[in-house]
This record gives structure tokens, sequence and C-alpha cells, in this order.
């Protein structure tokens, strides 16, 4: 009972299995009937160009889940990658796009190259190659891929004919060609001095010259020779650019060596009449004479004839004796005589001197030193008398008389070297309390400016200041601004600066030093009353009050009704300020020192009375001080007082009126 209960079990079992068996079979078959017809409806078809590799074309998946049926390709991959080739043209690898699958896609291979080697039988390097007239390379052989095709190749070889070449190559072709090129034949054409040179090609000798040879095209070495002449070594070609070739040889002759021992040294050596160093060997031709020459002023010169074998080297040596000359010297005052850097002693002095130039300085403390060349004889006596300079003089002597200084300023040069008495008795019309008369001795030459500085030159040095005309002159700017403008202009001209300024306040000056400052009271004064006449005067123009015509540009009748004094009678063509230089130059050969504008001075304004009796040398006043001096009349000027060049105010600021001119001591 229990087996037959097993049995029916086993039965229920088995065919339930079979059942699952008989489904998975059904599924699995219907999925891949699925997969098959998505393959096929999704199959890739393969156009392969040109026609010609399509007839044996093979199309094959390289990559991708699917298979190749002749020029279809049927993947499951959304890239697939497939491999293409046919005989005679290359594979290709390609990778099938999204937009191509189940299309067609096109496929291009290309043809195979063929191989073509060329060998001539010269070999030469420099040996052209072209394709269909088209140069391609330049070397001793073609080796070349080439698609297949009819070529027409030239061999261009310049030591041959010209080679043209029709060739066909078909694809994967090896084609290997050796070509006869055909001799080029041209000529060479010999001479040289001297003539009956050896000549050698390649080593071999072929004549002497003159000599005319016939040669194939090519390359030769040429050697000419001559008996104690040097050899000329040249490569000759003949080639398609030159069959004929044409060579007149000049042959050097061999080299000897001669080394030198000069005394005394520095002298003139000559080699067959041209100067030559002689401070190196000479190297001259062998076995021909020279002649050697050797001189030096104040020597006997020396001369020697020379013949040397080739490659000699020979040592020759000049020993010139010194001739002697008699040399007098003397000076005002006596100074040191220095020949050479030694001190010779004192003049009068006599001396016996080589006769070759000597360069003979005299030197003595606070005079000028003096220098003469002069050249001893053996037949005569020479002398040399000189009078010293003082460094003063010196100067004096060399001073320009006018010049234009860097900011365009013309300035002229006084010598004053004279006591006068300056500012006004107390009887003199017009005069004031402060005008004290004063002894002074002008002794230092000095140079005064033709005009008062005008805009133009301040500019230069404060382009702020940009009011006015640029020919007028610079007007309401204080005293330490023309001071600073005087130490700016000697800077330019590298001279040494007047004032000591510090954070733009004057401090002191320096005496002595001879750069740009504004002219001292004395020296103004001197220039208004005294220079360029015989004697003082009260004006500018003379002794009269009267203002001649022309003379300066004051008060006029314009200027009736704008200032409380004018001058009747008198019109000077200006109501106000006029450019510089426009009145009458005035005996001292300036201008405007009349009027125009007034002129700040150097000096420091003191009411301090002179010492009686005492004289002051080339007065700049203190170094400290407030107010400074402003002299001169202006364009306002009407009363006799302001036009007396004795007229003096003490100012601190400026005013639109005055202005500035400038001096330097030589």
């Amino acid at each position: 009972m229990t087996n037959r209960f097993n049995e029916h079990l086993d039965e229920a079992r088995a065919k339930q299995k079979r059942f699952y068996i008989a489904v998975s079979i059904t599924m699995l078959g219907s999925f891949l009937l699925l997969l098959l017809l998505f393959m096929v409806f999704n199959g890739t078809r393969i156009e392969v160009l040109p026609e010609e590799a399509a007839e044996d074309a093979r199309v094959e998946l390289e990559r991708g889940f699917g298979f190749s049926l002749g020029a279809t390709v049927y993947s499951l991959s959304s890239v697939p990658e497939i491999r293409v080739a046919a005989p005679g043209f290359e594979t290709r690898v390609l990778t099938i796009g999204p937009e191509y699958l189940g299309k067609v896609f096109p496929v291009k291979l290309f043809q195979l190259p063929g191989h073509l080697i060329i060998e001539t039988s010269s070999k030469n390097p420099r040996t052209q190659w072209s394709i269909d007239g088209r140069q391609v390379m330049v070397a001793n052989r073609f080796d070349k891929k080439l698609e297949a095709g009819e070529y027409t190749i030239t061999i261009n070889d310049p030591f041959f004919q010209p080679k043209v070449l029709a060739v066909t190559l078909e694809r994967q072709q090896q084609r290997h060609l050796q070509v006869v090129l055909e001799p080029l034949f041209g000529w060479l054409n010999l001479s040289s001095w001297p003539l009956g040179a050896e000549v050698f090609i390649d080593g071999k000798k072929v004549g002497v010259t003159p000599l005319r040879l016939d040669k194939k095209g090519g390359e030769y070495a040429v050697r000419v020779r001559a008996e104690n002449y040097q050899d000329t070594l040249e490569k000759i070609q003949i080639s398609q650019s030159e069959t004929g070739v044409t060579r007149n040889y000049r042959l050097e002759r061999k080299k000897a060596h001669i080394s030198l021992e000069l005394e005394p040294p520095g002298g003139d050596l000559s080699l067959d009449g041209i100067g030559v160093d002689g401070a190196s060997p000479l190297k001259v031709d062998a076995m021909v004479e020279h002649c050697l020459t050797y001189s030096k002023h104040g020597y006997s010169s020396e001369t020697k004839t020379l013949r040397l074998v080739p490659d000699e080297e020979r040592e020759v040596s000049f020993r010139l004796e010194a001739k002697i000359g008699r040399v007098e010297i003397s000076s005002s005052p006596a100074a040191a005589v220095w020949i050479h850097g030694k001190n010779h002693g004192q003049t009068p002095l006599t001396l016996r001197l080589p006769a070759f130039p000597h360069q003979i300085t005299l030197k003595k403390t606070g005079y000028r030193t003096i220098s003469k060349t002069i050249t001893p004889s053996p037949r005569s006596t020479r002398k040399i008398s000189v009078r010293l300079r003082t460094e003063r003089e010196t100067r004096l002597q060399r001073a320009r008389g006018e010049y234009t200084n860097k900011a365009g300023g013309k300035l002229k040069l006084f010598f004053p070297n004279e006591k006068w008495v300056m500012g006004a008795a107390r009887h003199e019309k017009g005069q004031r309390a402060n005008e004290f008369l004063r002894t002074v001795q002008l002794t230092k030459p000095f140079y005064a400016g033709l005009f008062e500085v005008t805009n133009a030159e301040f500019r230069q040095f404060d382009p702020a200041k940009a009011s006015g005309g640029a020919d007028h002159p610079i007007t309401s700017i204080t005293w330490e601004r023309a001071a600073a403008f005087c130490n700016w202009l000697s800077r330019k001209e590298h001279l040494h600066p007047f004032y000591n300024i510090e954070n733009g306040q004057v401090i002191g000056f320096h005496e002595s030093a001879d750069g740009y400052r504004l002219l001292s009271e004395a020296e103004w004064e001197w220039l208004a009353r005294k220079a360029g006449k015989r004697k003082k005067t009260t004006f500018s123009w003379g002794n009269e009050p009267i203002v001649p015509p022309g003379a300066a540009n004051v008060a006029d009748e314009s200027a009736n009704g704008q200032v409380a004094f004018y001058i009747p009678n008198y019109t000077d063509g200006y109501p106000d300020i006029a450019p510089v230089g426009r009145f009458s130059k005035e005996k001292s050969g300036l201008y405007d020192l009349g009027g125009n504008v007034s002129e700040w001075v150097h000096d420091f304004y003191s009411i301090v009375p002179p010492t009686a009796g005492q004289t002051k040398k080339d007065p700049l006043g203190a170094q400290q001080g407030h107010a400074h001096v402003v002299k001169g009349a202006n364009w306002r000027s009407g009363t006799i007082t302001e036009l007396r060049p004795a007229f003096r105010e003490g100012l601190v600021g400026g005013r639109d009126d005055l202005g500035f001119r400038i001096g330097r001591y030589l």
C-alpha cells in the first residue's frame, strides 16, 4: 500500500518537472526569437567605397554583441565597432554611431601605396628628384611610397645630364630601378703668377700653368704649387650651372718672421717704406730683400736691409743715438720748470735736452700753469720766455663780454674797479632820510642781466606762475622766490649756488660763490648812475629831471587819474607794465633800470647810518635781517623822489610792480 502511494507521488513530481521544462523552453525560444527579430530589424548595411574595394571587401564585428553577415552587421550594442578589409586597400576599424544603426553606414577604403626606389650610377647626395615637375627631395637616391598610378620622375644630378623617367606603379608594388646617367662635359682654364706653377688635380700632377683641361662634370681638388710660394688649394666644380671654369691664381710667397728690439721705444718703424707696429713680430715674404728703418725725434735714424729664407725667425735690434739741443727758459715771475713729470729747478734755467718734442710746464702758486712744447735742435739754442698770469687775470682775460644763460636771459660783464659815493645828500631835491651817503669800492668783476627776469624765464623754474605775458617782467613774487630762482639756474649751469636755502627760507649766502644772485644795492645803483658815464648822475638818463622821450616806462600822461602823481607832457606808450627791452638802452648797456618795474636787490633793508669816513669794499650787507631793499622806479612812479636811482624802500612781500634782475660774480 505504501509502495503504491510512493509510485503515484513520483509520477506526479515527474509530470510537474516536465511541465516546468516545457514552459522554460517555450519562454527561452520566444526570447531568442524576439532577440533575433530585433537584431534583424536593426541590421546595418556597410557600404564599402570605392566599388573596386567593395567587390572583395570583408566586414567583421570587432567589438559588441552581435554578428556580421556579408556586408550587414547585426548588433545589440549601441556603438558597435567593425573591421573592414579588402585586398590592396588599407584595413579600417570604425565605430558605427547610433544615427547609422539599422541604416547604411558608408566606409571609404584607401589604396595601399606602392614603394618606388631609384638609384643612379653617381649616388650624389645633392641630386634633385622631381615628380611630375615638382621637386620632392634632394638625396643620393629616390625612396618613396606612392599611390598606384603613372608618374614622370626627373633626376637632376648637377654633375650629369638631366634624366626623365616614366614610371607606372601598382598597389603594393615594390619597384627598384637602377639608372645610368649620361655624363656632363666641361673644361678648366688655369693660370697663375708666377707662371709655370705645378697643377695637381685630386692629388695627381696634370701640368703647369697656363693650362687648359677638358673634364667631366664633378668636383675636383685643385692644388697649385711653386717654389718659395705658398700652395693654393681650391675645390672646383664642373656642373650644369658652370661647365667652364677659369682661375688666375696669385700665389703668396712663403713667410719669415722678424722680432724687434727697439731702443729708445716709441719711435717710428717702417718696412719697405710703409709704417708698421714694432710691438709684435713682423711677418715678411721670404727670399725677398726688405728694408727696415727706425727713427725717432731727437735721435739719428737707422736702416737695415734683410733677406730671409722661408720659415726663418730672425731677431733685429735698433739702438739709436740721441741728438742734444740747448734750451733757455725764463719767466716773469720766476717759476718751477717741470719736464715729463720731473722738477728741473727755477727759471731762469738752461738745459741740454734730446732733440725731440718736450712739454715744458711752468708752475707757481697763485698763478695759472703754462705749458709749452718745444723741440731742441743741435744746430741752435731754443728759447722759452713767458709771463705768468694770476688765476684772476686769466679768468678775466677769458671771460665772455656777454652771454645767454640756460633760462634765456642775457648778461653783460662789468669791471667796476672804482671808489664812489652812493645815496643822496640832504639838499638833493626829492631826497629821503634813508638815502645815506656811503663810500663804496667795487673791485670784483660781475655779470648783470641786460633785462629784468621775464615770465618765460621764471616759468621754467616755477610753471605754476602762469599769469603775465612771456616777455613781460615777472612780478608779485617774494624775495625768497627770486633767490630760489637764482639757485635753480646756478645748478642748471653747474655753478656754486649763492644762497643757502633750507625749507624754502634763505638762511645765509656764500660771498665767494660764482652762482647767480640778485644784484647788490651798491652794484644796482652804480649801474644806474655811473656805469658807462664819466661822472655819477642823479637819474639813470642824466642830471636833468625831465624824462627824455623813450627813456623809461613810468607814470606818463596815460596814468593821469590812476596814480597820485604823473609826469606831464611825457608819453611812453604803455599805460602799465611793458615787455622788457622796449625802451632805450641806458649808458650802462642795460635796459629798464629807470622804470617799468622796481627791482628786488640782494641786501637786507637797514636804516642804520653808515660810520663816517668808512669805505665798504664790495658790500653785500648782513647775512640775516627782515625786509629787503627795493630799488628803481616803475610804471606807477611819477615823482622826482621815486625816479632817482638813489631811492630805496624796504619790503617783505611782493607787488604787481616789483620784479628782479640777476647777476653773478665772474
